[in-house]
């Protein structure tokens, strides 16, 4: 295995990261601050499944399923 030791070559090749083709600007690149739709609703949903009253009636029914589509199982 051939390792290099390129550890002192970063602060001089600052040049890799620039964007192609243009000039260096001072313009703020635009963004938004608003909340993204989707980040709302995983928010919502986490929200309500760590309500332990939602949580409890999650279980009760995970295990009402269970017992109905599986009864007692004797394998």
């Amino acid at each position: 295995m051939i390792v290099e030791d390129e550890r002192d070559t970063y602060a001089q090749r600052w040049t890799d990261f620039e964007q192609p083709g243009g000039s260096r600007s001072s313009t703020p690149q635009p963004y938004s601050t608003e909340v993204l739709p989707s980040f709302a609703n995983h928010v919502r949903a986490r929200s309500e499944l760590r309500d332990p009253n939602v949580h409890h009636e999650l279980q009760a029914d995970l295990v009402k399923h269970i017992w109905t589509k599986f009864g007692m199982y004797s394998g």
